[in-house]
């Protein structure tokens, strides 16, 4: 797939979002009550998932959903939806990555990602990098199936990592959708989960130099 039709996508994925977002009438009433109306539409969950699941399928971006979902659910309700979205589009670029292939897919095997998984593919790692923040998912599912990770291994790191980051995320946002004051938002559950979340920053950020040094002593 080349430039212009991954951008032709990404804008087609952008105006169905916006269509969206100007049909709710979110933005004349945007309070938790409202938003949670929306949710309840059951085909809300069906739309983020499959939304999540073409995204990752063609390495697209997907982290809105991370911030989006917590707005219309429950965090519990809203980590189960990305944990599907994640599973089924990780499954989708790992599969098309591993059995498809073709030069959209071969020109990812010398991504930083891939050779980066090439020297860690463990459950570890592979946990690791889902459950920080700014994880590249869709490289990461490319890079999986390019070098035929194990399926199971992948996709329950993927659903271990990403179900603590989605907990968390939706635990923040809830905490501060509503506030009033800056006390409001200020409350025990986002401090906490915005805690938990620098925390797996400064960790990732540790975790990374590390294997980039391990990486530069196998290379010398």
């Amino acid at each position: 797939m080349n430039r212009v039709a991954k951008s032709g996508i990404t804008f087609a994925v952008l105006l169905v979002l916006l269509i969206v977002y100007l049909r709710s009438g979110v933005q004349d009433e945007a309070s938790l009550a409202r938003l949670r109306e929306i949710g309840a539409n059951p085909y809300s969950a069906i739309i983020i998932i499959a939304a999540m699941t073409a995204a990752w399928l063609y390495a697209l971006p997907a982290s809105i959903f991370f911030f989006v979902t917590p707005l219309l659910f429950p965090p519990v309700q809203t980590t189960v939806i990305i944990c599907v979205g994640s599973l089924t589009g990780s499954t989708a670029g790992y599969w098309a990555a591993r059995f498809v292939g073709g030069p959209w897919f071969e020109k990812f095997r010398d991504h930083r990602i891939t050779l980066f998984l090439k020297r860690h593919s463990s459950f570890a790692s592979l946990f690791a990098i889902r459950v920080f923040p700014s994880s590249p998912h869709g490289f990461i599912n490319y890079g999986a199936g390019l070098l035929q990770i194990s399926l199971f291994k992948f996709l329950l790191a993927t659903l271990l990592g990403v179900g603590i980051k989605a907990y968390l995320y939706a635990n923040a946002i809830e905490g501060s959708v509503g506030a009033k004051s800056i006390m409001d938002v200020l409350n025990w559950q986002t401090v906490s989960a915005l805690s938990a979340l620098g925390f797996l920053a400064i960790i990732g950020h540790i975790v990374r130099q590390r294997w980039k040094r391990m990486d530069e002593k196998l290379e010398a």
